[in-house]
């Protein structure tokens, strides 16, 4: 949860549920979470197999601009996952990232 949902960066929410295993995992979560009466949470029907899963997916999210996570999220959308994770990456200014790093306190 703190990851993706918790998280201040909205794009690492958006990225983390256009995973369609993500996906597929949590409305299998919500389905037995319905089944067992709403009790505690979605994440508390899970098998330790499948919260694997989720965290690897989550772990996995790189830190992006939005600009990157809207190109990827329209290539997966039109191309699939596959075509969308090998996408060039845009070379990044190091001056600018290490700027944003001291000003965002993200060591």
């Amino acid at each position: 949860m703190s990851l993706v949902d918790l998280s201040v960066e909205p794009w690492r929410k958006v990225a983390f549920y256009s995973s369609e295993e993500a996906v597929g995992i949590v409305s299998e979560l919500y389905k037995r979470w319905e089944a067992g009466g709403r009790r505690g949470t979605p994440l508390d029907y899970a098998s330790e197999e499948e919260l694997d899963k989720l965290i690897l997916i989550a772990e996995s999210i790189e830190p992006t601009d939005i600009s990157d996570q809207q190109v990827k999220m329209l290539a997966a959308a039109i191309y699939g996952e596959e075509a969308a994770a090998n996408l060039p990456r845009k070379k990044k200014n190091r001056a600018i990232e290490i700027i944003k790093r001291i000003l965002l306190m993200k060591f």
